[in-house]
C-alpha cells in the first residue's frame, strides 16, 4: 500500500510516526473471557495442549511471548511455536470470525475514531501500528472494527519478534522504507496502555504516550514515567496538539 509524500520532508520537517498499540489503546474486548477460553482450546488442538496459559499476563505481551510462557512447561520451544505461526494465524482469525457470528467482538476505545479521522490528512503525522499481536489478527481486530484503512503504512507485529522490545526497530526500517527517508528514533511515538508499551519505546529511544483506557490506571502507568500519560484519546485537538509537540 502506497505512502502518501509528506510536504515538509525537504524542509527540515521530517514527520512524525505515530505508531498505536491495539488491544487497550485502540479497542477493548466486548466478551473477552469467551476469547480466551476459545484461545485456550486453539492451543490444545495445535499443540495437544494449552499448558499454563491460564495464568499468564497477556498486557503488552506479543502473542509468541504468550504461547511461550504458556506452552515451556510442556516443553514446547519458541522455536516450535514459530513453526506453526500459520495454523496459529489461520485459527486465530477463524475464532473471531466465529465470534462475530454472534455480535461485536470488540469495541472502539474512547476517542479513537475521531483522532484517526483527525491523522489522516495531516501531513505532520504517519499512522502505524505496534502490538503484540500477530499480523493477521491485528488486521481482522481493526477491520471488525472498522478501522484497518487507517493503516497504510504497515508497523510491527506480535509475529516479527518475541519480546515487544524488538518490534520498535521493525516498525522504524519498515516505515523508513516505505517513505523513503530514513526517520531518527525520537520522530516515533508510541501510545499505549501498558509499562510494556513505555518500555519498548525506551529500548528504543522513542517517545511514548501511555494511556489509561486499559487495565492501568493513570497512577500506575505514570510510576513508569512515559512522556504523557491520557486518560483516554480525547478531546481530539489535545492529543494531536500533543502527538505533535512531544
Amino acid at each position: 500500500m502506497a505512502i502518501r509524500r509528506h510536504a515538509g520532508w525537504y524542509n527540515g520537517s521530517p514527520p512524525r510516526v505515530i505508531l498505536f498499540d491495539i488491544d487497550g489503546t485502540l479497542i477493548r474486548a466486548a466478551r473477552r473471557g469467551e476469547y480466551r477460553g476459545l484461545i485456550n482450546q486453539m492451543l490444545i488442538d495445535i499443540f495437544g495442549t494449552c499448558g499454563r496459559i491460564a495464568e499468564v499476563d497477556f498486557g503488552g505481551r506479543t502473542d509468541l511471548a504468550i504461547y511461550r510462557e504458556a506452552l515451556e512447561c510442556e516443553g514446547i520451544t519458541v522455536d516450535h511455536i514459530q513453526s506453526r505461526l500459520g495454523d496459529l494465524e489461520a485459527a486465530m482469525v477463524t475464532i473471531l470470525d466465529k465470534m462475530s457470528e454472534d455480535g461485536a467482538v470488540f469495541r472502539l476505545c474512547a476517542g479513537v475514531r475521531e483522532l484517526l479521522d483527525a491523522l489522516a490528512p495531516d501531513t505532520r503525522f504517519i499512522t502505524s501500528l505496534l502490538t503484540g499481536n500477530v499480523e493477521r489478527l491485528a488486521e481482522a481486530k481493526l477491520r471488525h472494527v472498522d478501522i484497518w484503512s487507517y493503516f497504510a503504512s504497515r508497523g510491527a507485529f506480535g509475529s516479527d519478534a518475541v519480546e515487544r522490545d524488538h518490534l520498535p526497530a521493525i516498525a522504524a526500517a519498515r516505515v523508513s522504507e516505505q517513505i523513503g527517508l530514513e526517520l531518527r528514533p525520537e520522530r516515533f511515538v508510541i501510545v499505549g496502555d501498558t509499562p510494556r508499551d513505555i518500555a519498548c519505546a525506551r529500548h528504543f529511544g522513542a517517545k511514548v504516550v501511555a494511556v489509561a483506557s486499559g487495565f492501568h490506571t493513570i497512577d500506575q502507568l505514570a510510576g513508569f514515567a512515559p512522556d504523557a500519560v491520557l486518560s483516554s484519546l480525547n478531546p481530539t485537538d489535545d492529543v494531536i496538539e500533543l502527538l505533535a509537540t512531544i
